[in-house]
């Protein structure tokens, strides 16, 4: 994208009110978490098929590219990367009833000049605890908890620990139309508790609308093999660091703070099935909005650019 469009985008965002900016970034990421239940969308009407043991696992990574941040008297390019995997095994305890375990590992990593108020990393070891209940024939509730720890570094240090947790319900008005709402829960989030909604509508045999955060997009089945699709990913979570990144920085405040960190994607990409069980999916677009809150010291800054991203992602359920 030309320099100077970055750069009048950059003013635009500049001149919103903070509160506006403030609310409607953190509504977009936290409302993400709430829809966990949407990560099995393609599969909810047979989650409770025949079979007492189910699993699913994912591995992404992504690349961010390079994009200015301001913070006090300092400024700096940033560009960042991410590896993620979340490896989850599901029991069908009875008839309706579903004990979910597994672990998430999550891990970005920023070029940060040096005299920016930054962290290098942020990084996430979680167990997923979790149950999911049939109600009728169309209603499906979701309860998950992610005991884990969240911080700057590979330091596990008990002041990192955390505890999200979700609530989520699923409607199937029809065999086309499936609503969602949720609600998340995180105590050390700038706002700890926040609903979310969404629905996912079949359009026909081959166009998907698919508004479920953090992943909205509309799918167009190309064949039996490939489809393809266009939207968002929203990109989230809260993290702590060291209890010297502030001193390291000049800046005491943020010794042990918490930030929240977010990304919100847009772009599209393909999903390609190799097998009935294995998936790779193929991404690419911009970043318009990547944020750091260190909400409990009031510090939080913005990317001055709109840099672009590609990401690729392999999943496998059996």
């Amino acid at each position: 994208m030309p320099s100077f469009v970055n750069r009048k985008l950059a003013r635009c965002r500049r001149a919103l009110p903070t509160v506006w900016k403030s609310g409607a970034v953190a509504l977009l990421s936290l409302i993400a978490a709430t829809t966990a239940l949407a990560q099995d969308k393609d599969k909810q009407t047979s989650v409770f098929a025949d079979g007492k043991f189910s699993f699913e696992s994912d591995f992404s990574f992504a690349i961010v590219g390079t994009s200015n941040f301001e913070l006090r008297a300092h400024s700096g390019d940033v560009d960042a990367y991410n590896l993620g995997s979340r490896n989850v095994l599901s029991y069908k305890a009875r008839e309706g009833f579903l004990v979910r375990f597994g672990f998430e590992l999550q891990r970005y990593n920023f070029g940060v000049p040096s005299d920016l108020a930054l962290p290098s990393k942020l990084q996430a070891a979680s167990l997923v605890i979790g149950t999911d209940l049939q109600l009728g024939d169309a209603w499906i509730i979701r309860l998950e908890v992610q005991p884990g720890y969240y911080g700057g570094s590979t330091k596990l240090r008990a002041g990192n620990f955390d505890a999200p947790f979700v609530v989520g319900a699923s409607y199937f008005v029809s065999s086309d139309l499936q609503l969602v709402a949720g609600l998340s829960i995180d105590v050390e989030r700038k706002y700890p508790v926040l609903p979310g909604i969404g629905f996912r509508y079949k359009y026909n045999a081959d166009v998907v609308l698919d508004f479920i955060l953090p992943t909205p997009r509309i799918e167009y089945t190309l064949n039996k093999s490939v489809l393809l699709y266009a939207g968002g990913d929203v990109q989230s979570n809260t993290y702590r660091v060291d209890s010297d990144f502030g001193t390291a920085h000049g800046l005491t405040k943020l010794n042990d703070a918490w930030v929240d960190y977010t990304q919100i994607r847009i772009g599209g990409g393909a999903t390609w099935k190799i097998s009935p069980e294995v998936t790779l999916e193929l991404e690419a677009g911009v970043v318009p909005v990547q944020e750091f809150d260190f909400h409990r010291a009031n510090i939080r800054t913005s990317g001055n650019d709109i840099p672009p991203y590609g990401g690729v992602v392999l999943r496998a359920a059996f």
